[in-house]
């Protein structure tokens, strides 16, 4: 949600095309009967936020809005509805921007206090937190029906579920996150006193309502961020259903569909590839099977010992240490990985060459580098108390404490799982770098295997080049 999207289009007739648009959907199903009839304890706070959208132009005649337990709510649809529909308008005036948190009272205080925000989100969680102590605000609709806790977030996890997740790099990644919205809220009350009468706890609720369901849009050229009521009850599905954006045209976000959904389906809209610990610590849930996108920490470092240190740490910017967080994949990460490692791993011979470690040196160093990732590697294993072997067990025994025991599991399996990937990697590659050219055509990896892209970029231009020498240049 955080990427700003454009919406493009014809201009269309003002008001009266507007109005007529509205008339369409309208007509297109049932009244809005169902729009709360299924939500459970939240049915009185729902029909509130319902007939307030409806009063303020908002639009969304094919969906429903519908409760499956405490911690799970969704939008359905009430019928088929096919690609290319309009499935939900907000006009401008019932989205909480930026700019009108800035120009609030809270926002104008913050900003004659001179005080410098580190994260564009507090201006919107300290607008909510003005918003939520006035019982008389336009905005009480929308506040009312935000969580009133957020005990999924990793960011509140003591260590009852802590313990789930030692040698997870989630762990440093919540408390640094804890840190920055201190600070946050520290550098606030000490420059506005008007802040004062929010407890942190308040300011946290408020920052973690918007990065939960903040939208990035285009307003008349103007790029700010947005809470957008109906359109962020959509729940995450990493297969898009849904496109969306501010419309300078129709002044209101519009949600339109990118593929059919069935009557009484739930739909989805896409929070956008992410790795595994943002849509933990950020979002509170983890992706199952998220392969793709999974990473794990791995850290790199040149010995003191090396008898080549000085020439390779200038290699590597004056930096003896690094780590790295890369994917499963062969992409920009990994290879700004490889080429740490290599630069570690090169001979003296090699350096005097000033090769570009960017690129494959030759058969020696990338076997020698690969001797040095997988090392790397098994250490990063080694802070899980727990195997890959006994999380897949408990997932696939299915058996939780409750849904925040279950992510705590997801979230170090996938860690583990791009270690062992490039273990596997670290190994095969050597096996591939000792064998005959000739004997590549059969051993080489599936074109349909990730280590396939690693393979053609490194280790076959390389034995070619050897000429099946496991030490050639």
């Amino acid at each position: 949600r955080c990427q700003a999207r454009r919406w493009r289009e014809a201009p269309c007739s003002g008001d009266i095309a507007m109005e007529s648009k509205a008339d369409s959907m309208a007509d297109a199903v049932p009244e809005l009967e169902r729009a709360v009839s299924e939500c459970g304890p939240d049915t009185d706070r729902f029909t509130r936020l319902v007939k307030w959208l409806e009063q303020g132009g908002s639009l969304f005649p094919k969906l429903y809005l519908k409760y499956y337990d405490e911690d799970y709510r969704a939008v359905h649809t009430k019928c088929n509805v096919g690609t290319d529909v309009e499935v939900v308008y907000v006009p401008l005036k019932q989205i909480m921007t930026t700019d009108k948190a800035k120009n609030s009272a809270i926002g104008r205080a913050i900003r004659n206090s001179g005080y410098i925000m580190n994260c564009s989100h507090s201006w919107l969680a300290c607008y909510l937190c003005q918003e939520k102590h006035n019982p008389d605000s336009y905005w009480k609709p929308f506040i009312d029906i935000l969580p009133d806790k957020y005990y999924n977030m990793p960011i509140f996890f003591n260590q009852h579920y802590n313990k789930h997740l030692v040698g997870s790099y989630s762990l440093e990644m919540a408390a640094t996150r804890n840190k920055q919205l201190r600070q946050e809220y520290d550098g606030l009350v000490s420059r506005c006193p008007e802040m004062r009468k929010y407890h942190y706890l308040e300011f946290v609720w408020g920052r973690l309502a918007v990065i939960t369901r903040i939208f990035s849009l285009d307003i008349n050229g103007r790029t700010t961020d947005g809470l957008v009521p109906m359109a962020d009850m959509l729940n995450h599905h990493p297969t898009r259903q849904t496109t969306w954006g501010y419309s300078d045209a129709k002044k209101g976000f519009v949600m339109t569909t990118t593929r059919k959904v069935g009557s009484d389906e739930q739909i989805f809209d896409s929070y956008g590839r992410k790795w595994q610990g943002r849509y933990f610590v950020n979002y509170g849930f983890t992706i199952d099977q998220n392969y793709e996108d999974n990473d794990a920490v791995i850290n790199g470092k040149l010995s003191h010992s090396d008898p080549c240190y000085s020439q390779k740490r200038s290699y590597l910017g004056s930096w003896d240490a690094r780590e790295f967080q890369p994917q499963a994949h062969w992409n920009r990460k990994s290879k700004d990985m490889f080429s740490f490692f290599r630069t570690i791993a090169a001979s003296a011979e090699e350096l005097r060459r000033r090769p570009n470690f960017s690129a494959p040196v030759s058969i020696r160093n990338e076997m020698a580098t690969l001797i040095e990732l997988e090392k790397a590697c098994e250490e990063s294993l080694k802070k899980f108390p727990h195997s890959l072997k006994t999380d897949h067990k408990l997932l696939k025994v299915n058996k939780w404490e409750d849904s925040n025991h279950r992510n705590c599991i997801i979230m170090r399996a996938g860690e583990k799982e791009v270690l062992m990937w490039y273990i596997n990697l670290c190994r095969r590659g050597r096996e591939l770098l000792s064998m005959p050219y000739n004997r590549h055509a059969k051993e080489a990896p599936s074109r349909d295997l990730r280590l396939r892209a690693y393979y053609e970029a490194v280790i076959e231009p390389l034995v070619r080049q050897g000429h099946g020498s496991a030490y050639g240049f």
